[in-house]
């Protein structure tokens, strides 16, 4: 928009966008035409800052009032209230994730653990019944500085214990179990008074046995989830770490290994992918069909 400026009787005065202002006033002197229009603008800006506050205040509560209107009338599902953290019932199931791999990261997969992390700690405070015991273990300066500065309220994150030290020196490793895909022992449940390590690095799966070494040479028992007992995956079977934890978080709500990997486990994994359930159930109806055509045929003869 064009700078307009109109002198009146006191010859001074400037008019810019309809604000007056005194082109003598100190914090204009010296300044270039497109300078005086940015802070001009600047200035605007700021003046209107309480009503678009209370602009946007007024359409928020508009479209509440039209979200309840349609709501009422059968056009519209109401939204599901979200729980809140601060009622969150901490069960008997905790959950470590073991972060002592920062070395063998590049800096945008520390990124991406960054982020996996903080989906884990928000699906734990949302847990529809009970949430785990969250403990980050081995936070080391290179990922305190990812959290620092991509995370910045992680410091008030509530119901979850982040420290230096490994986890073999906080926990009794009697009940711990390292959870890896290649381990050969499979998790059936989560125990009550167990607590489950997750490997806490984005690797591309590039170091094979990493986490299953690591806890054996420590003699800790290792597991794997019992996703090939429902799920045949076209795809490798590798999760996220929040993958796991969200998995981790439905079993505890319903108890259901199949329900809770076809909740959580995205689309285009399960793509191509086949349930075994369904495999076994197709294979009994043939074969029953198979034994009824072979029936019908003898009392035919």
């Amino acid at each position: 928009m064009s700078l307009e400026e109109q002198k009146d009787n006191k010859g001074n005065i400037r008019t810019y966008q309809g604000r007056e202002y005194d082109i003598t006033d100190p914090k204009y002197a010296g300044l270039s035409k497109n300078a005086l229009k940015k802070l001009l603008r600047d200035e605007i800006w700021e003046e209107n800052r309480a009503q678009r506050t209370k602009d946007k205040r007024e359409k928020l509560k508009q479209r509440k009032r039209e979200r309840r209107q349609m709501e009422d009338a059968g056009l519209l599902e109401p939204l599901p209230k979200k729980p809140k953290s601060k009622n969150m019932t901490v069960g008997k199931v905790g959950v470590v994730f073991d972060c002592a791999f920062s070395s063998l990261m590049i800096d945008k997969e520390i990124s991406s653990l960054r982020q996996q992390i903080a989906r884990s700690y928000s699906a734990n405070v949302r847990a529809k019944n009970e949430s785990m015991k969250m403990t980050l273990t081995s936070v080391d300066d290179v990922l305190t500085k990812e959290l620092d500065a991509k995370a910045p309220t992680w410091k008030n994150w509530r119901n979850i214990e982040v420290t230096s030290e490994p986890y073999i020196e906080k926990f009794n490793k009697e009940n711990l179990v390292y959870l890896t895909a290649d381990s050969e022992n499979v998790a059936h449940e989560l125990e009550e008074g167990k607590t489950y390590i997750l490997g806490a690095i984005v690797d591309k799966n590039r170091y094979k046995n990493l986490c299953k070494n690591k806890a054996d040479e420590q003699g800790i028992k290792t597991a794997r989830l019992p996703i090939g007992d429902y799920i045949r995956l076209a795809s490798r079977k590798v999760l996220t770490v929040n993958q796991v934890m969200e998995i981790m978080i439905k079993w505890l709500d319903c108890h259901n290994w199949e329900e809770a990997f076809m909740d959580v486990i995205p689309g285009r994994k399960l793509k191509d992918s086949e349930l075994i359930n369904q495999h076994k159930e197709d294979a009994e109806d043939e074969e029953k069909e198979s034994n009824d055509e072979a029936e019908e045929n003898k009392n035919n003869e």
